[in-house]
This record gives structure tokens, sequence and C-alpha cells, in this order.
């Protein structure tokens, strides 16, 4: 079977596993995020060990898990206090382990970052989901995220020329990403009037949401770039592992909750 139609069948499956669980909401859709989260937090860990860091695993598996159980069960300020006792005291653990040999503080600082990349970022999933009409705002954010990576990808390969953030993705094309952008800004705006929200609301959430999609890819390649792997994982055929298919989503759930909740009119 070659590389393309891989592609093709296991984004399908991936799509529609998503969208099902999106569709369903609570538990099952809390559930689907939770187990997202810390599949990639474990290819995460397996990139930053392969420079010869020790993650945290207790730390950063643990805090992601707080942190998008959370979102659903416990509010905000319970959260703040809970990952502020889980820092201090870890921390502190940290000293233990201070020896010539060890680089304590940068494993846990390692480690923190990606609970909170990962884990806090993921939060807004349930956070999107959970506010009245969540249904079509995900949809939406997954409008965004699909749609961008697809046209960005396409129009890179047919036509792109001129590199786009080389140092971090050579690959990536200012073609590609551009298309990426304005296209996914379109579709917002179809689905969106499909949804009942207005042109100008769907186009403006449309150009940040989908702007979003390309810098999450672009975080996503910098982490994998800085850390020597090629692709986080080899859980989905054709696309590589969980956290190369949800990177650009990570940052779009963030924006999409933040301009439904402070933009009028959706």
């Amino acid at each position: 079977m070659s590389v393309l139609r891989r592609r093709i069948i296991s984004g399908l499956v991936y799509g529609l596993l998503t969208l099902s669980a999106v569709y369903l909401g609570g538990l099952p859709f809390l559930g689907a995020v939770l187990a997202m989260a810390l599949l990639a937090g474990r290819e995460y860990q397996r990139m930053i060990a392969r420079r010869g860091y020790q993650p945290l695993y207790v730390l950063q598996l643990g805090l992601t898990a707080f942190l998008v159980l959370g979102a659903a069960w416990l509010s905000p300020d319970v959260v703040i206090g809970g990952l502020v006792l889980i820092l201090v005291s870890t921390l502190v653990w940290q000293l233990t382990r201070m020896t010539s040999g060890e680089r304590p503080f940068v494993d846990w600082a390692l480690s923190l970052s990606g609970a909170l990349y990962l884990g806090w970022l993921s939060a807004y999933f349930v956070k999107l989901r959970s506010l009245p009409g969540g249904l079509s705002w995900m949809i939406l954010a997954l409008a965004a995220a699909w749609s961008c990576d697809s046209i960005a990808y396409i129009f890179g390969r047919l036509w792109g020329k001129h590199s786009f953030f080389p140092s971090v993705s050579p690959r990536k094309t200012w073609e590609g990403a551009l298309a990426g952008w304005l296209g996914a800004a379109i579709v917002v705006v179809v689905v969106g009037q499909a949804l009942g929200s207005s042109i100008a609301w769907s186009l403006g959430l449309g150009l940040v949401a989908s702007l979003a999609a390309i810098f999450g890819d672009l975080v996503e390649s910098m982490i994998k770039r800085q850390m020597g792997v090629k692709d986080s994982g080899r859980l989905v055929p054709g696309h590589g592992g969980i956290l190369d298919r949800v990177d650009s989503l990570l940052l779009t759930v963030v924006v999409v909750f933040y301009y439904v909740t402070l933009v009028p009119g959706g």
C-alpha cells in the first residue's frame, strides 16, 4: 500500500473517531481527550529521552491528567492551587537528585513544559465542548485545523517553492502556508454559515483559528527538530504519532474558545 493511500485511510479513520467523540460529548469525549493527551505525552517523553534527558513520568503524565480532568470537574481556583502545589513539591523533590552526573532542574523543566503543553492546552478541548453550543464550536475548530493542514500540504507539495521557517521545518513553504490560511478561513465561513453564524464573525474566526493551526504545527516541528526526530511516533500510519495529528489543534481550540467567549455574534 502506498504512503498516500495509508495516509488517506488512517486519516479517515482518525477523523471518524474524533467526530464520534465530539458528537457524543460528556464522558466519552473527556475520555478521548485524556487518552489523546496521555498518548501524546508518552511520545513527547520518548523524544526528549532520545537527547539524553530523563523525563519525570509521574510528574508529566499525572499533571497532564490533572489539568484535563480538572477542566471538567474542578473550579479554576482549585486547578491553579493544585498546579502550584505540584510544581513546588516536585521541584523540592528534585533536590535529592542533585549529583554531578544529572540535570534535575532541566529534567523537571522539560517534564513540566510537556505537561503544560499537552495537559493545559488539551484542557481547552473540554472547555470548548462544555460551552453552550459546544458541538458547533468544536466542529469549527476541527474544520479550521484540518482544512488548513490539508490545503497547506497539497499546495505546498504542488506549488511550494519558498521555505517558510526553514530553521524549524524546511519542507513547509510560504505558498502552502498562505493557501492553508486563506483556504481554511473560507472553509470556516462555509461551515459557520451552515451552523448559523454570520459571515463576518465566521471569517474572523477562520482567519485567527487557521493562523493558530499553522503555528501549532510549527511548535511541534520545533520540538522534533531540537530532539532530532522526524515524527513523534508511529501510531497513525502515514501521519506519524498522535502528537503529529493534534499539534495544530492544540492552539486552535484555545483560540476558538476565547474567540467564541469574547467576540459577540457567533
